[in-house]
């Protein structure tokens, strides 16, 4: 990382550690990051941001999904579309340089709204019921999303519409209907914050529920416009982004409670106090696996990272993201093993363990990921004869 980013990190952990983080949502853990200016980590630095590669966005989340994974989630949305705002291509330069300019000048948080109760992920193709219906020089938005993280702190939504046919061009050209994402400002009329789920993990993080009624957008405000059978224009870009930004959050966490288990192992001294947990050879063993998994997955993402930023290369990040969230899983289940009774009670090692299966439900799935894997070798082989 660069010194100013290095600087900015420091000054945002700083305050992070002195807030005691626990489940529930805290708007100063936001107020951190914009204190210290952290919100324009990936905006470019000709635009006052701070030009963030993608191995540097990687490294920030992870040392701060080890302070605290639900504001690491939070923030991996903030970094994840403007990432992909930022390098992919067909995106509207003036939506680009607006958002930019809202997230230098007026600290504002963004995030893509695109989840919804009866759809199903849209990473699986899922058709949105959310509508946009063009009336005049502008567009009118009605439905509502889920999982929206961050809810409370975001200014800007990104969100998924499908184009109601009667109204919008293009509407009846084909057996799918057409699909758009629409930057909305969520200060308009019509918008309503509702509360998120009792989730099991990143409580913290405020998933919510945006309800959109009758909620009116300039014609211009579509980052991208598409037939949904059709693939997106952007793109691997923003999948990319996305798989980076989570594998980063979720190795944090893991190495987070690595850090907690061992300064506990070191610190405690049962029985007549002469040998810590730490000097016993089967803590020893769980330790050391644990850690294993965590630099193996360091390595994997820091590499694959490191490769999109020289050659926009994409692949590995699913693979990056699969690998990470596997090893946080596996690290917080070893942490808890190894403290016993006392990792089983609130608090850092516990919520670590909750909050590192949540990465499971986050795509790329496994599944989907693994799919693409095998399509991939199967590929090779038949072309190899």
């Amino acid at each position: 990382m660069t010194p100013t980013i290095d600087a900015v990190l420091g000054d945002t952990l700083e305050r992070l550690r002195g807030l005691d983080l626990g489940d529930t949502f805290d708007p100063r853990a936001a107020e951190a990051i914009l204190d210290a200016g952290l919100q324009r980590l990936v905006v470019p630095a000709e635009a006052g941001g701070l030009g963030a590669s993608m191995a540097d966005a990687a490294e920030v989340l992870a040392a701060i999904g080890a302070v605290d994974g639900a504001t690491a989630l939070g923030f991996a949305m903030q970094v994840h579309v403007l990432g992909a705002l930022r390098d992919a291509p067909h995106v509207p330069g003036a939506i680009r340089a607006d958002v930019f300019r809202a997230v230098v000048g007026e600290g504002a948080f963004v995030n893509n709204a695109a989840t919804e109760e009866g759809g199903g992920s849209p990473a699986r193709g899922a058709i949105p019921g959310t509508v946009a219906r063009l009336d005049g020089g502008t567009w009118r938005l009605t439905g509502e999303k889920t999982w929206t993280t961050w809810l409370p702190n975001l200014a800007f939504a990104f969100v998924s519409a499908r184009i109601d046919a009667g109204k919008g061009r293009r509407g009846g050209a084909g057996p799918k209907p057409e699909v758009a994402s629409f930057l909305v400002d969520l200060s308009l009329d019509g918008i309503t914050r509702l509360h998120g789920f009792e989730a099991m993990g990143m409580r913290g993080s405020a998933s919510g529920r945006l309800e959109l009624d009758d909620v009116r957008v300039p014609a211009d405000a579509i980052l991208v416009r598409r037939r949904a059978d059709e693939p997106d224009p952007r793109g691997a870009i923003p999948g990319a982004w996305f798989a980076a930004a989570l594998a980063a959050t979720y190795l944090g966490v893991g190495e987070g409670a690595r850090s907690a288990v061992a300064r506990w192992a070191l610190d405690r001294r049962p029985g007549d106090g002469k040998t810590s947990v730490a000097e016993v050879p089967s803590v020893q063993v769980r330790l050391g696996r644990l850690d294993a998994d965590l630099r193996a997955a360091r390595i994997v993402l820091l590499d694959a990272a490191r490769r999109y930023d020289e050659a926009r290369e994409t692949a590995d990040l699913t693979l990056a993201k699969l690998v990470c969230t596997r090893a946080a899983a596996t690290a917080t289940d070893e942490a808890l093993r190894i403290a016993g009774g006392p990792g089983f009670l609130a608090g850092h090692l516990e919520r670590a363990f909750r909050d590192a299966r949540a990465g499971l439900i986050n795509p790329p799935l496994e599944d989907v990921a693994l799919t693409s894997f095998a399509a991939a070798v199967l590929e090779r082989e038949r072309s190899a004869g």
